[in-house]
């Protein structure tokens, strides 16, 4: 009878344990399906938030690209002429033939390393003076000077006037201002000395 007894109250014990276990467990499947039907009902809305102004889009110009500055046209070259400042007329007129014609500068100036004479390009008009053109007086003046290696004139002075001081100074004020091509010799630019022109001043009639 003691063993019995014995016996009878671990089993008793685990009969206990056993429905307690199976007890537990019931109530957590019970949480679980409350848990999961609850869940079921949950829904989430995303709300996108509109902003009032657009947002500002910068645009981007490209640079501006400066035009090059064009160059300035070349001066025009006036060829020796007949003068005629308001109504009065300076004539120039070679002293000396110290020049070839035109066409023979050309030819011989054509090929490399040959010689050439001076050769007029620009000759500007000597001014009247005015005390002369009011008082009708007329003359001229003769002018040496010294043709550069670049074309330029060089120390001009009067060899011969009339009536003298009258027309020195617009003489030589005009022709500093002269250019030339310039004497060569073996295809090299030289000096070109002696050379003599005459400046007449006239008043032209009927004015």
């Amino acid at each position: 009878m003691i063993a019995l007894g014995r016996m009878l109250v671990p089993m008793a014990l685990g009969v206990l344990t056993a429905f307690f276990l199976f007890w537990v467990m019931q109530a957590l499947i019970g949480v679980t399906g409350q848990l999961r039907e609850g869940g079921a009902n949950l829904t989430v809305d995303f709300v996108r938030l509109r902003r009032d102004n657009a947002p500002d889009l910068k645009k981007r110009e490209p640079p501006k690209r400066e035009k090059p500055e064009q160059a300035p046209p070349p001066p025009e070259l006036n060829m020796a002429k007949a003068m005629n400042p308001s109504d009065a007329v300076g004539e120039i007129v070679p002293i000396v033939d110290t020049s070839m014609e035109l066409e023979k500068a050309s030819t011989l100036g054509s090929g490399a390393g040959s010689d050439r004479d001076i050769v007029p390009l620009v000759r500007v008009d000597p001014e009247y003076p005015p005390r002369a053109k009011q008082q009708g007086v007329e003359g001229y003046v003769d002018l040496e000077f010294t043709i550069t290696p670049v074309g330029t004139v060089k120390d001009p002075k009067v060899i011969g006037a009339s009536p003298a001081l009258v027309f020195d100074r617009a003489a030589i004020q005009a022709v500093r201002k002269w250019r030339y091509n310039p004497k060569t010799e073996n295809g090299v630019a030289v000096a070109r000395s002696g050379v003599q022109v005459r400046l007449r001043f006239q008043i032209t009639k009927g004015r």
